[in-house]
């Protein structure tokens, strides 16, 4: 009997000692530099990257002004960024807590979710460079990746640590972003076997509504008066955005078309980046204006059309009011019409400025 015990608390602390050796590590001997250039070298074709570390004077302010973070939760890091019309950045930073991790990585998810919109309706494939940025964590370590290769760049990352931690989980994948690029590129050559379900599922829905609501004959006018009518009476706006509670936000997805186009109900960017797809896809030019955040931090976004050479504005979210029809105030207006009102401010020197008249609803 006591050889069976024996044998029993032996196997038991090999079982102990197994488990234990698989126990992640949270701590590196490796600096936030020696970590980014590790997840550097896992990426072909990165373009430039500048960098800035803890010990530069500029490294505090981007955390407070750049991720929303602030500077005293953050004990070391080092940020590399593309300059320019480049999307790819790569920062490991180390807090000095770990209890402030679950708040840093929510800085950071909006942090790419922003960014993504700097570059929609500009540099498409940079937009969804930065859609399919991610955070990784482990313990007081955290890496925000926008890169070609993220999973490369997540297996960089957690190699630097003696065992491979467990990380937090994505804040977003290639798989379950929306990829304007990707669906517009699906479009045109008819094959969507590369989209991932949610990015098939837009472009199936988009290609119904182009069949139902275009006909070949329309002028881009028509056709551009046909979409919005049909985004502002199909979906509802996504009032949880407007929500004083710091635990509330927009609905996942809400921002993206697959709010309009699946889910009927989307915030601001929802409607302006649907008026995009759907503007890309019939060959209207159009751009995506990304205005000033007001005084509650909400950033609002709206389009600009050009026909026949003169650009004009559409809100389409501001044509869908909440508790109210939908109506065409803010269908292709001037931009003094929208500097009117107190919602509409944007970086003047970034965009074109729409004086065009012989398109305003009514008129034709």
């Amino acid at each position: 009997m006591k050889k069976i015990m024996y044998f029993i608390l032996i196997f038991a602390i090999f079982l102990s000692m197994t488990g234990c050796s698989k126990k992640q590590s949270l701590e590196t001997g490796k600096a936030p530099d020696d970590m980014v250039e590790a997840i550097t070298e896992s990426q072909t074709g990165l373009p430039e990257l500048r960098q800035i570390t803890s010990k530069d004077e500029d490294f505090a302010v981007w955390l407070s002004d750049y991720y929303l973070i602030e500077a005293e939760q953050v004990e070391d890091g080092t940020i590399c960024y593309a300059d320019g019309v480049e999307a790819s950045e790569i920062a490991v930073l180390v807090l000095g807590e770990e209890k402030d991790s679950k708040e840093v990585q929510e800085a950071l998810k909006e942090y790419i979710r922003n960014r993504a919109g700097v570059f929609e309706g500009y540099a498409p494939q940079q937009a969804a460079l930065a859609q399919g940025g991610i955070v990784v964590s482990n313990g007081r370590y955290i890496a925000l990746l926008i890169c070609e290769d993220t999973a490369a760049a997540k297996a960089a990352f957690l190699d630097c640590f003696d065992e491979n931690g467990e990380s937090e989980p994505e804040s977003q994948t290639a798989k379950d972003v929306y990829d304007s690029a990707a669906v517009l590129q699906a479009w045109k050559s008819g094959d969507d076997s590369d989209l991932s379900e949610l990015n098939r599922s837009i472009l199936s829905a988009a290609k119904d509504v182009i069949q139902e609501e275009i006909d070949n004959g329309m002028s881009d006018y028509e056709k551009e008066l046909a979409i919005h009518d049909w985004i502002t009476g199909w979906s509802n706006f996504d009032y949880s955005v407007l929500s004083r509670s710091s635990s509330e936000g927009f609905r996942e997805r809400s921002d993206t078309p697959y709010g309009v186009l699946i889910d009927r109900s989307a915030m601001c960017h929802g409607y302006s980046s649907t008026f995009q797809l759907f503007m890309d896809m019939l060959e209207i030019e159009c751009m995506t204006v990304y205005g000033t955040p007001g005084s509650n931090g909400v950033q609002h976004s709206w389009n600009m059309v050009k026909l026949d050479g003169e650009w004009y504005c559409v809100d389409t979210a501001w044509d869908d009011p909440i508790g109210g029809s939908p109506g065409h105030t803010y269908f292709n207006v001037t931009s003094a019409k929208l500097k009117r009102g107190s919602i509409h401010r944007w970086d003047e020197n970034a965009v074109p400025e729409a004086n065009g008249t012989a398109y305003a609803y009514g008129r034709h």
